[in-house]
């Protein structure tokens, strides 16, 4: 059995749900769109850097999405095929919103992505299952702080709070929001991982990518 089909075998057979990521996320999630239509039904062009979703709602979304807002050319080259597939799925609420462990892992590595339109500071865990299954989860557009005293090997229990949300100003300049995201192989990274891919590379990540919403309870269409 290849590394996905045993992900979505160990999904389907847990004996317990994920613990929230943000407190709420297990009620009611509204889908916010990033793709040209979802934009354009909001009045958008892009995504305002200080949107916030209104007080105590949760608004998510995005897994293999294709999204007009990565018009930027931090993702394009040329005449190259624009990367804009979407890997994660994004949650959105305010800055320094609490992010908790979904599942227990390890602390595998951390930095600070500071590039445009980058993940900001990032955090990367690695869990691995008793069937032998090992894979990775990544936390994007964190605040800094969320990286003080954090080494790489930390046990970090399913629960417990790992980091918090960052504001535009050091998230990489979006909205505040978290990038999360599964991989089954890291291609030896670390602190980092491609979010969003090439439209004709689509079945190779999502190979690589499975959808993060059956791990962390969403139900999004």
């Amino acid at each position: 059995m290849d590394q996905l089909a045993t992900f979505k075998a160990w999904l389907a057979e847990r004996p317990d749900p994920s613990a929230e990521i943000i407190k709420g996320i297990q009620g009611e999630v509204h889908h916010l769109r990033l793709d040209a239509d979802g934009l354009k039904s909001r009045g958008w062009t892009d995504l305002p850097k200080d949107w916030t979703p209104p007080e105590e709602e949760l608004w998510a979304g995005g897994y293999m999405e294709d999204r007009s807002i990565y018009d930027s050319p931090v993702f394009k080259s040329g005449k190259d095929e624009p990367r804009t597939l979407h890997l994660g799925v994004d949650i959105f609420a305010p800055p320094e919103t609490s992010v908790f462990a979904p599942v227990e892992g390890w602390v595998h590595s951390f930095q600070i992505n500071g590039g445009e339109l980058d993940y900001g500071p990032t955090i990367i865990l690695q869990h691995e299952l008793a069937d032998g299954l090992t894979f990775w989860t990544l936390y994007g557009h964190l605040t800094e702080e969320s990286l003080f005293g954090l080494e790489e090997g930390d046990f970090i229990s399913a629960g417990e709070k790992l980091a918090e949300l960052g504001t535009a100003s050091e998230n990489g300049g979006w909205a505040p929001h978290l990038h999360f995201q599964i991989m089954l192989d890291l291609g030896g990274r670390s602190g980092d991982f491609p979010g969003v891919c090439k439209m004709s590379e689509r079945e190779a990540w999502a190979a690589i990518c499975p959808s993060p919403y059956g791990l962390l309870g969403l139900n999004i269409t």
